[in-house]
């Protein structure tokens, strides 16, 4: 088969509001000239079995398949609310599997936080049963190659069982993103932000943010810095979560000192790094973000809750100051810090730089194509010419 392009099949949320989609976007146009790549859009949630039939037969046809796995795309983490192990089963070829999700079966059903009592009961009940434990966390992942984009992830799914050799650690690759023509001016100008000093989080506005920790931080800063929420809800179901945190910004002492923009264009995304002096990351869960990559291209610096992925790129790269998970005073304290020694901004910004520029979507689809190659390798034993 030397010689003929490798035909993959890419299966994926699509549109310009997904960070997935944004990530496999830019992995496909680099894996292009490579391999033979074949889109297959994932309609999110549990679709009727026809659907993923009509997909696996489609997906049968290529030489390998590679699946962004986030759980929502499937369904949920209930109990037979959740399609992609019946999917799975029906495909032929091999199958690479990104997990974009890595997290346990309790952090899935958020129980630590759940405060109604008979919620927390049933999900306690849950946990106990293997075969559903099995379902959420090791299923998604087994019978193929897996990449993960933390060493934290590669661990969490080794002590699942699977082999760690199938296991590889791949974060994302850093995006190009539009230049802001203005400088920041015209996104000041636009939501009254006057020469006010900026505390931006980037991204879709959801509960796994950690806005509430910043609210609370955000009461101890200077009047002069403002911070602001550059994004708004990524779907319908999320929409009432935003309006109770601008209904929070607007009874809450906290008018003029924070805002949620709303979705932003990638043009007005430039705008709003540009205007930034400082990104913050207080996410309470995750295991890679769209939200720290864009900051990277643009050069920011960032304070960031210390979960594996952004502690990993503090390590590796020197552009972000973490605090522990949650703990709005030792956020506060990293943003007053920062803000008043520009010079430590200025060389984490300079390190942010110089680490987009060390992990490129290139480099990012030469070692993703070579995983398909031990995949190929696994299933034939002798791999395809590519």
């Amino acid at each position: 088969m030397s010689g003929i392009p490798l035909r993959v099949g890419m299966v994926t949320s699509v549109g310009n509001r997904c960070g997935i989609a944004a990530y496999t976007a830019a992995l496909m146009a680099e894996l292009a000239p490579l391999a033979e790549m074949r889109l297959e859009a994932i309609k999110p949630g549990k679709q009727p079995l026809p659907h993923y039939e009509a997909m696996a037969q489609r997906l049968n046809d290529c030489d390998l398949v590679h699946i962004q796995h986030e759980y929502s795309f499937w369904g949920s983490v209930m109990p037979g609310a959740n399609a992609f192990g019946a999917f799975r089963a029906m495909l032929r070829k091999p199958v690479v599997v990104t997990g974009h999700t890595t997290y346990t079966a309790a952090e899935m059903l958020r129980v630590a936080e759940e405060t109604r009592a008979p919620h927390r009961m049933a999900k306690r009940a849950l946990l106990l049963w293997p075969p559903y434990r099995a379902q959420v966390e090791r299923v998604p992942f087994a019978g193929g190659h897996v990449i993960v984009h933390t060493d934290e992830g590669r661990d969490a799914l080794a002590a699942q069982g699977l082999p760690r050799r199938l296991l590889h650690v791949l974060p994302a690759g850093i995006p190009a993103g539009p230049p802001a023509r203005t400088g920041g001016e015209a996104f000041r100008e636009r939501f009254g932000l006057g020469s006010k000093r900026l505390v931006v989080i980037f991204g879709f506005v959801n509960p796994y943010k950690g806005n509430e920790v910043a609210l609370r931080a955000a009461r101890d800063w200077p009047a002069d810095v403002a911070l602001v929420l550059a994004g708004g809800a990524r779907t319908p179901e999320e929409q009432p979560y935003v309006d109770q945190l601008q209904a929070t910004l607007t009874t809450g002492g906290m008018a003029g000192r924070a805002l949620v923009t709303g979705y932003l264009t990638d043009e007005e995304v430039a705008e709003a790094m540009a205007a930034a002096d400082l990104v913050l990351i207080p996410h309470t869960q995750a295991t890679g973000s769209y939200s720290v990559t864009v900051p990277i291209f643009y050069g920011k610096p960032m304070v960031a809750s210390d979960l594996a992925c952004f502690r990993e790129i503090a390590r590796d790269g020197g552009c972000i100051r973490v605090f522990a998970v949650g703990d709005a005073a030792r956020l506060s304290e990293a943003v007053t810090g920062l803000l008043n020694d520009a010079s430590e901004r200025d060389r984490m910004a300079a390190a942010a730089r110089a680490y987009g520029r060390a992990r490129s979507w290139r480099a990012v689809a030469e070692s993703t194509l070579g995983i398909y190659r031990e995949a190929l390798k696994d299933a034939t034993g002798l791999g395809h010419g590519v």
